[in-house]
């Protein structure tokens, strides 16, 4: 749709994915009636190495939608994993076609854990749902339009004050400052402290010897003892 020319804002909501995908080509769970699956073609006029901020600005959306309409208290884990009660319950994903070193359009996808009871094995100790978190029976046709009221706000935010979304995002996040880190990059692993974000949207990592970090790309785990960590 988005190669067809469809304008900007463009939305698909899915009722069940059979072939959900999240982030580096892992699968998403994505049980019919249970989640709200969406999908938006976004034109942001931008160049490309400001793509990240997409799902920056995305995650404050979905994050204030849950806390002001459910009353919980949203976490976010770089680049855009929103997390509740300790566990993910919604993943973005945003994939873009560029020209000429512009974005030509993004596809920005959002799947939010709404209904499930229970997880696949393997993401039972890891993921949760907003009926596992506030014991609510929500519909997604409910979250989707105050969903979108938000995502529109961030969205007009991401376009005049890409500064005014590396701010929020911050301000919101446990992980943005100060947190100590393993970072999977490709072939790559090293650990540091996370020390805010790039201008472009890229996580800063202070690395043991003070030499700081810009990551692109990669996994995020925390590291709260030297001989533990915590996967999310």
């Amino acid at each position: 749709m988005a190669v067809a020319g469809y304008p900007e804002g463009t939305g698909v909501c899915a009722l069940e994915q059979t072939a959900g995908r999240g982030r580096q080509g892992r699968s998403w769970s994505s049980p019919t009636g249970e989640g709200l699956y969406l999908s938006v073609i976004l034109r942001p006029r931008m160049l490309y190495p400001f793509v990240q901020l997409i799902p920056l600005a995305a995650a404050l959306a979905v994050a204030r939608t849950l806390e002001g309409i459910y009353g919980v208290s949203p976490d976010i884990k770089w680049p855009n994993d929103i997390i509740v009660g300790g566990r993910k319950t919604c993943g973005i994903l945003v994939e873009s076609s560029t020209e000429s070193g512009r974005i030509d359009f993004a596809i920005l996808g959002i799947g939010i854990n709404i209904g499930q009871e229970e997880f696949p094995d393997d993401i039972r100790s890891t993921a949760t749902s907003m009926l596992k978190e506030t014991g609510l029976l929500i519909a997604p046709d409910d979250l989707l339009g105050p969903l979108l009221e938000r995502l529109e706000h961030s969205y007009r935010l991401l376009t005049t004050d890409p500064a005014g979304i590396i701010e929020a995002w911050e301000q919101s996040s446990s992980y943005a400052r100060d947190c100590r880190v393993t970072i999977s990059s490709g072939d790559e692993t090293f650990e540091g402290t996370t020390a805010g974000l790039s201008p472009t949207g890229a996580l800063i990592v202070e690395l043991p010897g003070g030499d700081r970090r810009e990551v692109l790309s990669g996994e995020v785990r925390l590291r709260r003892l030297k001989s533990e960590e915590s996967h999310i």
